[in-house]
Formats: structure tokens, sequence, C-alpha cells
């Protein structure tokens, strides 16, 4: 019986990129809502890394694990500055990416589900390209922190990057109140992402600071450090100590 393979925009897109140097992967919005991005920025060094994300990386100590690595530009920074790094994606040809791009320990897992560690073997966790949202909900934030609490050591630290649900500008405030309408969970959102005739549909989890802070305090973390220009809805970044 032939085994169907499930699509992956994102994987066919970072690969064209590794192959071509240009690819673009489409976002929709369930509301019609349509953005495009420019996959390059997973392959950026330093210099050109995200303007919030350069702070808190100096945050970075121990023994790492960069939680959807993507392309691996996270984790072959910090490979160069001699932290030991290991590198997480759910998707087996991304995790292969990252590796061929010579980040030297990758692993397929996901942090929604039970992580394949022991309990403390890391002390900085990266949950960078909004990845602090990756399990789709505030339900599923809590569980993913809490793991990462079992698989941390006492002095670690979690060093994100997240948006709060976007309310400045119209559009995106008229989608949150539909959702408020609905009964929908706030901050919750549902996305496809297509690259071609591939698409697939994934959820993710948007949290402003303020409730961020309290959730992370009832997860044993508390938040230290928060990087970015007062618009959350933009983006920020997120230095978290185990409490």
């Amino acid at each position: 019986m032939q085994q169907l393979i499930e699509p992956d925009p994102f994987a066919d897109a970072l690969e064209q990129y590794w192959e071509t140097g240009k690819a673009k992967l489409e976002l929709l919005r369930e509301d019609g809502y349509h953005n495009v991005e420019d996959v390059g920025g997973y392959f950026t060094t330093f210099q050109n890394f995200w303007r919030i994300e350069k702070p808190a990386l100096k945050f970075a100590h121990g023994r790492v694990l960069d939680v959807g690595c993507g392309a691996g530009r996270i984790a072959l920074y910090l490979q160069r500055k001699g932290l030991r790094v290991t590198a997480l994606d759910n998707s087996p040809r991304i995790a292969a990416l990252a590796s061929a791009r010579g980040v030297r320990d990758v692993r397929v897992a996901s942090a929604c589900e039970r992580l394949p560690f022991t309990r403390g073997e890391f002390e900085t966790v990266i949950l960078y390209g909004n990845n602090l949202g990756m399990c789709g909900s505030r339900a599923g934030l809590v569980n993913m922190l809490r793991e990462l609490s079992r698989v941390t050591n006492k002095h670690a630290r979690i060093l994100a990057t997240t948006r709060a649900p976007g309310t400045f500008n119209p559009k995106h405030r008229a989608y949150w109140e539909q959702r408020l309408r609905r009964g929908q969970e706030f901050g919750a959102i549902r996305l496809t992402l297509k690259f071609g005739a591939s698409e697939k549909e994934i959820d993710w989890f948007w949290i402003a600071p303020s409730a961020l802070f309290e959730l992370a305090w009832h997860c044993r973390w508390r938040v230290a450090e928060i990087f970015g220009d007062g618009r959350a809805d933009e983006g920020y970044a997120v230095v978290m100590e185990k409490r």
C-alpha cells in the first residue's frame, strides 16, 4: 500500500532557496488576508538577524536546544560562539537541510509533544521565528513550557520571539473581533502555507507581553527581559528564566 506524503510547503520553500537563492512562501489567513514571505530571512547571518533577536541571544549559555531550527541560522551562529547546540525540527526534510548547512547535532521531534531528552539536559532553549506560538493555542504553549521545564536544569533560560494579536492595523483588529464574536480563542490563528501547488494548514498562537508574564509564571518560568519597540503586535523577543 502506497504511503501518502504530507505536503510540506515550508520545506519546499527552504529547499528551493538553498538551491537557487530565491523562494517566496504565501501565507493565507482564514479571513482572506494574504501575505508573501521571502524565506531568505531563514538563511541570514548575525549581521542581518532581526533587530530584536540580537540582544536576547547574549543570554544564551551552556548546552542549547534550538526548537524549530529551520535552516539552522541560530544554531550555526551559536556553534561558532563555542556553544554545544542540539537543533530540533518536526520536519525531516528541514532537519536534513540544517544538517547539510553545518549544524552538527540535528534531531527530528516536536516540542508540542514529549521531547526525546532526559530531565535537566539543557541550559538554554531557543524559540525564534515566532516559535513561542508553534503549538497553536494557549493550552499548547502551557504544555510546551512545562515540557521545556522538564528537559532544562535549574539555571535555564528560554530565548523566544513572538507577537501580540494585532490590534493596531484595522485588518488585523477586525479579524480578532470576528474570532471573539464566534467565541473562538483570542490569539489562536489558522494559516494556510502555500508554495506552488503545495498547501498545508497550520495553527499558531500569538500572545501579548502582559499575558505571557502571567502564563510563564504558572509554568515555572518568569519573564526577565523583553526586547521590542513598544508595538508588540509587530513582534518582540523575550528572555524567560526558570524559577
